[in-house]
C-alpha cells in the first residue's frame, strides 16, 4: 500500500550518563582485587579478620543501606595503587580504605581532590589526627575514633550518599558505632581544625561536626558538586537532542532555561533556598562578533544562595514573677 502522508519519526532519545553519588568504592591496598561490585551477601567471601570485611559490613549495617558498593585491590603502594584505579575506572563518587595512615589520607586526598570524588577517613590514634591538622582538602572528611573497628567516617558517608547536599553530616547516628572516648578538649582541637568525632549527647549517639578538612562543610561541598554535575549533563544533552543550538537569543534562552531548570531542582533537593536564585546572561547583540564567529558563548552567570543549616544555637528566656500571659479582663 503506498501512504500518502507516511509518517517518520525521528528520535531525540539520547541518553547521557549521569554522574552518581550512591557508588561508594572500597579500596584495599593490601591484596589485589578485580574492580567489580558486591551486595551485603557477597561481605561473607572476605576474610572476617580483614579490614575490607570490616569497613563492608560497616557500610551494609547503616540504614538505609549505600545504593551501590563497589571493591578493588591494587597490592603495593596505596597512592601508587588508586592513581591506576583512577585511570581504569572511575564510575565511584564517595572513596573508602583499608589503610589509614597518615601518609595514604595525604596521598589519596589529594587524588580525590583532582578527580572530584569525596574520600571519607576514620583516624584511631589521636597524634595522627594532629598531624593532619595542618591539613586543608576540600574532598576529604575525618573522624578521630579509638576503635580501629569503628569506621564511623566510613559509615557516615552512606549516610551522606542519600539526598546529596541536602543534609547535614551533624547529628548523624551511624549504625553499630559506639561513643568514641574523647576529651572534651581534644573534641575542641579536632574541631577547631576541622576534624570530627562520634559522641553521644542527651542519650543519643551522634557525629559531632559535619566538616571537610578545608573548614567547609560537607554538605555544602556535596550540594556544589550536584549542580556542577547535574548542569554539566543537562547541558550536554540539550546539545546532543538538538540539531545546533542557534547563536540568537533563542539559543541563549535555551542554555539560559537549562541553568534554571536545575537550579529549580537545586531547591527541591535543599541545597538552594526557594526563590533566592537567578541566572544572568548576554543577549546576542551585545555579544562580540569574533566570539560569535569562535561559537564560544561565556556569558551565563547564576547565583544561587545556599540554603545551609543550623548547628548551633543559644536560646535565651526570663523567669520573672510577673504574670506573663494576663487574660483580657
Amino acid at each position: 500500500m503506498i501512504l500518502d502522508f507516511p509518517v517518520n519519526i525521528q528520535r531525540k532519545t539520547v541518553g547521557v550518563s549521569e554522574r552518581g553519588f550512591g557508588t561508594i568504592l572500597i579500596y584495599d591496598p593490601s591484596q589485589d582485587i578485580n574492580f567489580m561490585y558486591i551486595t551485603a551477601e557477597n561481605v561473607k567471601d572476605f576474610s572476617t579478620e580483614s579490614k575490607l570485611y570490616k569497613i563492608a559490613t560497616r557500610l551494609f549495617m547503616q540504614k538505609p543501606q549505600p545504593q551501590e558498593v563497589a571493591v578493588v585491590g591494587k597490592n603495593g603502594s596505596a597512592v601508587e595503587g588508586f592513581k591506576k584505579v583512577l585511570e581504569e575506572n572511575n564510575d565511584f563518587f564517595f572513596v573508602t580504605c583499608t589503610d589509614n595512615s597518615v601518609a595514604t589520607i595525604k596521598g589519596l586526598s589529594s587524588l580525590c581532590q583532582v578527580n572530584n570524588k569525596v574520600y571519607a577517613v576514620t583516624v584511631n590514634d589521636y597524634e595522627d589526627a594532629k598531624k593532619l591538622f595542618e591539613e586543608v582538602y576540600d574532598n576529604t572528611f575525618v573522624m578521630y575514633h579509638e576503635d580501629s573497628d569503628s569506621f564511623a567516617a566510613e559509615g557516615l558517608a552512606v549516610a551522606m550518599s542519600y539526598k546529596i547536599g541536602g543534609k547535614t553530616a551533624k547529628f548523624k547516628t551511624i549504625q553499630g558505632v559506639k561513643s568514641s572516648n574523647v576529651t572534651l578538649t581534644q573534641v575542641y582541637e579536632l574541631h577547631k581544625n576541622s576534624l570530627f568525632t562520634y559522641v553521644e549527647k542527651l542519650g543519643v549517639l551522634q557525629t559531632s561536626e559535619g566538616k571537610m578538612l578545608s573548614g567547609e562543610y560537607i554538605d555544602v561541598v556535596l550540594g556544589e558538586y550536584w549542580i556542577r554535575f547535574r548542569m554539566e549533563e543537562r547541558m550536554q544533552r540539550l546539545a546532543l537532542t538538538q540539531d545546533k543550538i542557534p547563536y540568537t537569543n533563542r539559543g541563549i534562552g535555551m542554555l539560559v532555561g537549562v541553568a534554571e531548570l536545575v537550579l529549580s531542582e537545586a531547591v527541591a533537593m535543599g541545597i538552594v533556598e526557594e526563590g533566592q536564585y537567578r541566572v544572568d546572561y548576554k543577549v546576542r547583540e551585545d555579544v562580540d562578533s569574533n566570539e560569535v564567529a569562535l561559537r564560544k558563548y561565556n556569558y551565563i552567570l547564576w547565583t544561587a544562595m545556599l540554603q545551609g543549616a543550623i548547628h548551633t544555637g543559644q536560646i535565651s528566656g526570663i523567669l520573672t514573677y510577673d504574670i506573663v500571659n494576663r487574660e483580657e479582663e
